[in-house]
């Protein structure tokens, strides 16, 4: 705003100088500009650039500004990923995942690691554990037929981990040198070591409890006890509607399923469990602390990941990671605002950064690209059939002829030349 104020006065001045003063006059205006150019460098929001859509704060924080479900703490470090833009038109708006680590003390963030986006599975789904610097999520970071991946920060290396393949149900908690996972859809079961902890391998492990409700998250609670939910769908004529109900069993197991704790009326995306063996959980209508038969209401943000580290609890909001103390009071955001510059996007230019020279705007989700095009002004990529140059042409990924039409325009066809509805057809 303030670099568009300050534009603004320079164009002002340039017509108002006489040409007595000119030598004078010019140094002023050369000043001005360089002072606003120099002011709008710095940024942490895109607003505070005056150019979206076309530029952005390249550096800032509205950059990775969309988290995946899923908090993991490791000692006194918090971890957690985000989904951030990718300027570059051949993703076209799909963007990274990138692991961040921020100080459970708040600061910076800084990038563990940064994995383009692919369309289908292999994506980062949730971020589950930290153990010894070894990072768990749901989904496996390169390999889309695994159900949990690793990624050592140490070696700075993949891992795939198979937990009866095809089973893993995306709940997974590493405490006291044991792992405990709800796969199957129907069953909890627990592993020695933290799985997968070596690279790809294949494992197998003890079922402590199984029932006939699909499962949930599940946690260590205090001492030897273990928290474990089911998940209950029942459907009506417009709608799902979700129902959680909390257990307490034993890390040793049972063929009996122990008797249920309590039931929330609502889809429960994490819980963790405190000192005291309070659980604290939350949905997507807040954030909720259960104390033997009473539930608090903590906030009303929509929680994705819940961590307890001694007297505070950690969640994921969807858009950062907050802390809170255990009764939910002062509450404060975690990472700290990054500061970045403004910049056009890439291929923009000019003050505005509307221009797109040599090259054709393209649009997903309200995000311009400008996207190269050749001497006939056929694009590099395409979304539609429009991005195009004329009905000669279809988009395959790239503009291609159309069937039986050939030459450098894609206009030429060896027999008649039909049309139906501006869509032209070749019949050789």
């Amino acid at each position: 705003y303030l670099y568009q104020i300050s534009i603004s006065i320079y164009k002002i001045t340039s017509i108002t100088i006489s040409s007595s003063t000119k030598m004078k006059s010019t140094t002023i205006i050369m000043m001005m500009a360089v002072c606003a150019v120099a002011y709008a460098q710095q940024c942490t929001y895109d607003y505070q650039c005056g150019t979206q859509p076309y530029g952005l704060c390249a550096g800032g924080s509205d950059d990775c500004s969309t988290t995946f479900p899923g908090v993991a703490v490791d000692n006194n470090d918090i971890y957690y990923a985000v989904r951030c833009r990718d300027q570059t038109p051949s993703t076209f708006g799909i963007g990274n995942v990138t692991i961040k680590r921020v100080s459970a003390n708040g600061g910076v963030p800084t990038t563990i690691f940064t994995q383009e986006l692919v369309q289908g599975p292999g994506n980062i789904d949730k971020i589950f554990a930290v153990v010894n610097g070894v990072i768990y999520v749901d989904r496996a970071l390169r390999q889309p037929g695994s159900h949990l991946g690793t990624y050592d920060t140490k070696s700075k290396t993949f891992g795939d981990v198979y937990v009866n393949p095809g089973f893993f149900q995306g709940q997974l908690d590493i405490v006291g040198g044991a792992s405990y996972t709800c796969q199957g859809s129907f069953e909890v079961t627990r592993y020695s070591g933290a799985v997968g902890q070596t690279g790809s391998n294949t494992v197998s492990g003890n079922r402590l409890y199984n029932f006939s409700a699909p499962c949930g998250p599940v946690r260590r609670g205090i001492n030897t006890e273990i928290i474990f939910t089911t998940i209950n769908r029942t459907y009506t004529q417009t709608d799902i509607l979700y129902s959680t109900t909390f257990y307490r069993g034993s890390v040793t197991g049972s063929t009996t399923l122990p008797a249920p704790l309590f039931t929330v009326n609502s889809l429960v995306n994490d819980f963790d469990v405190d000192s005291t063996g309070a659980i604290i959980y939350g949905t997507s209508s807040g954030l909720f602390k259960r104390v033997g038969a009473t539930s608090t209401k903590l906030n009303s943000e929509s929680v994705t990941g819940v961590q307890v580290l001694g007297q505070k609890i950690f969640y994921n909001n969807g858009v950062t990671i907050r802390s809170a103390a255990l009764d939910g009071s002062g509450v404060a955001t975690v990472p700290q605002p990054t500061t970045g510059t403004c910049t056009c996007r890439a291929g923009f230019s000019e003050s505005n950064c509307q221009t797109c020279r040599n090259g054709q705007v393209q649009w997903n989700n309200g995000i311009p690209s400008c996207v190269p095009v050749d001497s006939n002004g056929v694009p590099a990529s395409c979304s539609a059939d429009y991005n195009c140059p004329s009905s000669y042409y279809v988009c395959a990924g790239q503009c291609i002829c159309r069937k039986n039409f050939s030459g450098p325009k894609c206009d030429q066809c060896a027999g008649t030349v039909t049309w139906s509805t501006g869509v032209p057809t070749c019949s050789a």
